[in-house]
């Protein structure tokens, strides 16, 4: 007898089902793959079943058969919720105890169909009735599968809800896996709704029909929307790791204050194991604040300085739901601010008061009859002058980059003017020249006027007895560039590259510290400078983003250099 059209589908949904299995093998150290492959096989062998059911005659051994078959089903529903945990990157769930408890309904209903499928708790009833499709097992559901229905819809619900949250929350890129994962999930759950009313008719196999339907959904998922390769679960289990193994604490705060979060490192600094479900108010009052819109602030906790800081989580109306805390351990910089303020201090004072001793008496011995003292003089009084201006430029430093002031409107052509004109007159043997349209920007000019002096002194300084320097100015894509040229050999590699590299160096005069200050002061403006140096000349150029274009760039490297064998 040529079986019916109804079996030849089941059968092609078995090869359909295997075959996706056979995929999932291939990617099974990706998540979710090996569940996805064990519910395909597990919704294989469920076909099977009832295709092997659909073929037996009425009695014990097809009443048998209906029950393995519908055990399967709800260990369908087992399979398919672990692998949507997993593809939602929520697999430690699996392994927890939650997990198991969700899953005990289903898997002793399972247990129970597999035992005694005609049981009165189970089922009121159970007919068995030969149709064109093959023996088909109608059964009226008792007060225990009425609530394994109701579970199993629950379970669907919840599952396909985890699904749209992890597309919401994430990126574009797993809509159409989420959609055909959902699509094809909702037809065989309608068709179970279906073959509760009976619809088409009683007994008849529709959700196992609806598998077929699932299968090719979900194939598509596989083939055309790269399901298996790319996966929701890794941003969201990379997400969770960043979180957790972040070097700063981080607590999740809702909107009433409760903790409902807190990484290792936030539990470490504040030495509490259960700030999960506490208040953050008794939190903040150690902190020394009354609420997290008073934030940012520091604050000792055995012995060390925290920063804490919050900032607001919206959903995806942008209403505030909470607030992200993060706890900085600042002992390590704090201690060093304290160190460098001790030493600046001694730097401004004590030394640049004893280098003032020390040229007083260079400047005696320059004096002296004895020609071999007169030359040690003179070569402390130099000595003397240079460290003098080492500490002068490191004050300067100091007080201008720790407090730069607000970005202003300038005048540029007064601004080079006022920064050039007094180095022109330092510099009698130079010829110096301005190249400056009158402009408006938008800047911070003592930090500006800082580098430019810099620079230009840098090129007086290298550029030869009698140097011919240009100040010169244009603008590019939001961008002013201030051009200083000189003639020249050029400012000395082994002065610029430690520079370039961000590295310490030993600062053997004033001009080393100047370049310094030059990569200091454009970083704090936002800017980048190159130098470019052949034997005919050298070129600096300040590139500073103006208006809404500016902001800070913490880059070491804000110097560039193209330089040509130049003084070496």
């Amino acid at each position: 007898m040529f079986p019916s059209w109804t079996v030849i589908g089941l059968l092609l949904t078995d090869v359909f089902l295997l075959t996706l299995a056979g995929i999932a093998w291939r990617f099974r150290t990706k998540p979710g793959a090996k569940l996805f492959g064990l519910l395909q096989i597990l919704s294989a062998v469920w076909v099977g079943v009832t295709v092997l059911g659909l073929s037996q005659s009425p009695g014990s051994t097809r009443l048998r058969l209906w029950g393995v078959g519908t055990g399967l089903s709800l260990l369908v529903v087992v399979f398919w919720f672990g692998f949507i945990l997993d593809y939602t990157g929520r697999n430690q769930w699996l392994s927890s105890w939650s997990f198991g408890l969700a899953s005990l309904p289903l898997v002793s209903g399972a247990a129970l169909y597999f035992v005694a499928p005609a049981a009165s708790p189970i089922v009121d009833q159970v007919t068995q009735t030969t149709t064109p499709t093959g023996t088909v097992v109608e059964a009226t559901i008792g007060p225990i599968g009425l609530v394994l229905a109701a579970y199993v819809y629950l379970v669907f619900l919840v599952g396909l809800g985890l699904v749209a949250k992890t597309v919401i929350e994430g990126s574009n890129l797993f809509v159409g896996q989420a959609l055909a994962f959902g699509l094809g999930s909702m037809v065989t759950t309608v068709a179970s709704f279906l073959v509760i009313l009976e619809i088409p008719s009683a007994g008849y196999p529709l959700t196992q029909v609806g598998l077929g339907v699932q299968a090719v959904l979900w194939g598509y998922a596989v083939f055309g929307q790269q399901f298996l390769r790319v996966v929701p679960a890794v941003a969201t289990i990379g997400e969770r790791a960043v979180f957790d193994d972040l070097d700063n604490g981080v607590l999740v705060v809702e909107d009433d204050t409760t903790i409902t979060r807190a990484n290792p490192q936030a539990r470490a600094y504040l030495g509490d194991d259960d700030l999960v479900g506490q208040s953050a108010d008794l939190l903040l009052e150690r902190m020394g604040v009354s609420a997290l819109a008073d934030l940012p602030t520091r604050f000792q906790h055995r012995g060390r300085t925290y920063q804490a800081t919050a900032s607001p989580i919206t959903n995806w109306r942008g209403e505030s739901v909470g607030h992200a805390l993060a706890i900085q351990d600042v002992t390590p910089l704090v201690r060093r601010q304290q160190r460098l303020q001790v030493l600046n201090r001694i730097l401004r004072h004590n030394v640049r008061n004893n280098m003032t001793v020390s040229l007083g008496i260079a400047e005696r011995c320059q004096h002296h009859d004895d020609t071999d003292v007169a030359s040690m003089g003179e070569t402390l009084a130099e000595r003397s002058r240079d460290m003098t201006t080492i500490c002068e430029k490191a004050v300067e430093i100091d007080r201008t980059l720790n407090d730069p002031g607000p970005t202003q409107r300038v005048d540029l052509d007064t601004l080079v003017e006022d920064v050039v004109s007094p180095l022109a007159e330092q510099h009698s043997e130079a010829t110096v020249r301005t190249a400056i349209e009158p402009e408006t920007v938008e800047t911070n000019a003592q930090v500006l006027s800082l580098v430019l002096r810099e620079a230009v002194e840098n090129a007086l300084e290298h550029a030869g007895t009698a140097p011919e320097v240009t100040v010169a100015a244009s603008r590019a894509d939001g961008e002013l560039d201030l051009i200083v040229r000189d003639d020249g050999p050029g400012i000395p590699r082994s002065e610029v590259e430690p520079i370039i590299a961000g590295e310490e160096t030993a600062l053997d005069h004033a001009s080393s510290l100047g370049l310094w200050l030059v990569s200091w002061g454009t970083q704090s403006l936002g800017s980048e400078v190159d130098i470019d140096a052949t034997r005919t000349g050298s070129e600096v150029t300040v590139s500073i983003p103006t208006g809404e274009n500016r902001q800070e760039t913490p880059d070491s490297g804000a110097i560039t250099s193209n330089q040509s064998d130049v003084g070496t």
